[in-house]
């Protein structure tokens, strides 16, 4: 920073009377001699120029671009005028070519300023209006101050001018601001505050550029906050709310008029988060409850997996809290995803073209239509479980969980943690089987080796949709039962093994499946379907001849579905060549005295008349004898009908 005396009026005229153009100026600043010689060798000392000027669209583009600058220097020397407005003086705010954006001056100085066309637009250029504080302080990057004989240009005399550069955070230089005085004026204390007051617009930038760095961080953060799949809910350890992402809203059932409000106020906390919050400990993915309070007073219990950040400042205390909410469902979906829940037969994988099988399917999708609980009778390898995955796919909870569980597998001492949800540390539970198929499918195969106590849960649900947990919290499930057994219930419920209750609840769609041998045509398309299997697997045609499939068609199978697949698999594997043929059916098939004679298959055949007259003596009295109901009840052509009618004997009209 210079601080040296004003040169005289003598020093000044000796210089530029010299003849030489590089004439010399001895015992003055080596840098103003430099000056003064480049600005002899481009102009005249007593001659003053029309200064270049910025006018119209041109100097408003460019007071646009330095806005920021402006907004912050202005007032900064409107304060300091203040001060001064007393004296003769003018302020300037110039960009960093120069070009004055701002004048604030009193009469006298704008009067004596206008007089040498100075306002304004104005470039302090050397090159043409001579040396100047303004282009010096732009030059040497530093505050700087001529005054009276030190300007070449003699109209410049009268005045002292100091200016200084102000720079941004990251030292570029945005301009400076300048301070005309009178020369007899000229002080070192003008300098000094031309430099203090650049240094506080610097600073006001800098802070100005953190800020609206800062907000733009902010900006960023709640954009990708608002884009996250999960809820979001901050608040300060006052209670404070001050975050509140639209999922999370959504989800606790809260607006953004809510922040700023206590959180005690709107939300209830379960016991597990305050005593996280407590004990300065986070929680990660904890299935828990949260009561929500509207503004009318009326609560609502929301169930969702949570997770608690706990945000330390500089000093390790805690700054806010963040909860991360997810929707139940969202993580149980995840689940189903990966572990593969999910029903993949449909009624065109049931495989049946017997009478029986064809009013078993009928009412399985009757049962598909319904909401009610659907009971499956029938022994084991009937495919009972293929049957509830059709039901499912059918009905309107297709798409959703379809949780499979085999009753008996489950030993009975670990049962009621698997129904009700198991206790972990605290107050956490791993989730029940119950909520796991929430909004799905619940298949209990094997229903009647539920344990009494699952089986009071599983009556309560059906009647209430309400499940008590193991810890003592009650949770809304919305399910579908589908059940099977291949005992016989109503003994099971008379030796006290079995609710009653429950088993009414069960029987809604009551479906009972035939063993195959009550319905032996069904074995052809049943080793047609295996051997369709075995091809796709083999990537080779197999087939079956009449001798072979003759002796399957006269078989009890004892073991159903599943025993008639295994033993095609098998003859398909002894087989040599492409044809299954007699000799490569197992022993017990060639040699059983279970091979059905033609008696037995009389005898079959008249069990299965007898089951189809009761089938349309039942249709006959629930549709009131209507023909038309009785053929879409049994899914029969009206010819069909009238010719079982008159086959059995049956006198419609003893049933209008």
């Amino acid at each position: 920073m210079q601080s040296r005396s004003p040169l005289n009026k003598e020093i000044w005229q000796n210089f530029v009377s010299q003849p030489s153009v590089e004439a010399e100026a001895p015992n003055i600043d080596p840098h103003l001699q430099q000056v003064w010689q480049r600005c002899r060798r481009q102009q005249r000392h007593d001659h003053w120029p029309i200064p270049h000027r910025a006018k119209g669209v041109t100097f408003t583009s460019i007071k646009k671009s330095k806005a920021t600058f402006l907004n912050l220097a202005i007032p900064a020397i409107e304060d300091v005028y203040e001060y001064l407005e007393n004296s003769s003086c003018a302020f300037l705010v110039c960009d960093e070519t120069g070009c004055t954006l701002s004048l604030c001056a009193d009469l006298d100085m704008q009067s004596k300023l206008e007089a040498l066309d100075i306002r304004e637009g104005v470039y302090w250029r050397e090159g043409i209006i001579g040396n100047n504080a303004i282009s010096s302080a732009m030059h040497l990057a530093k505050p700087t101050r001529t005054a009276g004989f030190e300007h070449f240009k003699q109209a410049l005399h009268p005045f002292a001018i100091y200016a200084a550069p102000v720079f941004d955070g990251n030292g570029s230089a945005q301009g400076c601001i300048a301070l005309v005085i009178p020369a007899e004026k000229a002080c070192a204390s003008a300098l000094a505050l031309i430099h203090a007051a650049a240094r506080d617009i610097a600073s006001q930038m800098q802070a100005e550029n953190m800020l609206t760095e800062s907000n733009q961080h902010l900006s960023e953060v709640h954009v990708l906050l608002e884009g996250v799949n999960e809820g979001v809910l901050a608040w300060y350890p006052c209670g404070k709310i001050h975050y509140l992402n639209q999922k999370g809203g959504d989800l606790l059932g809260l607006s953004r008029s809510e922040l700023g409000r206590n959180i005690n106020t709107v939300l209830t906390l379960p016991q597990l988060v305050n005593q996280a919050i407590k004990q300065g400990t986070g929680l990660d993915m904890v299935e828990t409850t949260i009561e929500s309070k509207s503004q009318d007073n009326r609560s609502k219990l929301i169930s969702l997996v949570m997770s608690l950040k706990i945000v330390k400042n500089a000093q390790n205390d805690t700054h806010c809290y963040i909860a991360l909410l997810y929707p139940l469902k969202q993580i149980r979906d995840l689940v189903h995803q990966h572990a593969g829940n999910k029903a993949l037969l449909t009624f065109d994988d049931i495989v049946g073209t017997s009478d029986t099988m064809q009013r078993v399917i009928r009412q399985a999708r009757h049962a598909a239509k319904g909401r009610g609980p659907v009971l499956l009778h029938g022994e084991d390898g009937l495919g009972k479980s293929h049957l509830a995955q059709a039901i499912h796919n059918a009905s309107e909870r297709r798409g959703q969980p379809f949780i499979a569980i085999n009753c008996q597998a489950i030993p009975k001492e670990l049962m009621a943690t698997e129904f009700l949800g198991s206790v972990l540390d605290g107050d956490k539970t791993a989730a029940s089987k119950f909520e796991l198929a929430h909004g799905g499918t619940l298949f209990l195969d094997q229903v009647e080796c539920l344990s009494s106590e699952v089986q009071a849960a599983l009556l309560h649900l059906l009647k209430t949709g309400l499940l008590n947990r193991m810890n003592g919290n009650i949770v809304s499930v919305d399910i579908r039962i589908i059940a099977t057994s291949n005992v016989n219930l109503a003994q099971f419920v008379e030796e006290k093994h079995f609710r009653g209750q429950l088993l009414l609840e069960l029987q809604t769609f009551d479906i009972q499946v035939p063993p195959l041998r009550e319905r032996l045509e069904d074995v052809e398309p049943l080793v047609k379907r295996k051997l369709n299997h075995l091809e796709a697997e083999k990537k080779m045609p197999i087939s079956i001849n009449k001798e072979a499939l003759s002796h399957l068609m006269r078989y009890h199978w004892p073991g159903n579905h599943r025993e008639l697949r295994n033993v095609i698999e098998r003859a398909a594997n002894f087989a040599h060549g492409s044809i299954i043929q007699i000799k490569d059916l197992p022993d017990n098939i060639l040699t059983s005295a279970d091979l059905i004679s033609v008696g037995e298959q009389s005898h079959f055949s008249n069990r299965l008349a007898d089951a189809e007259k009761s089938t349309i003596i039942r249709s006959a009295k629930y549709c009131r004898g209507t023909i038309s109901k009785m053929c879409e009840d049994m899914q029969v052509s009206r010819t069909t009908l009238w010719r079982k009618l008159k086959s059995y004997r049956i006198n419609i009209s003893d049933y209008k």
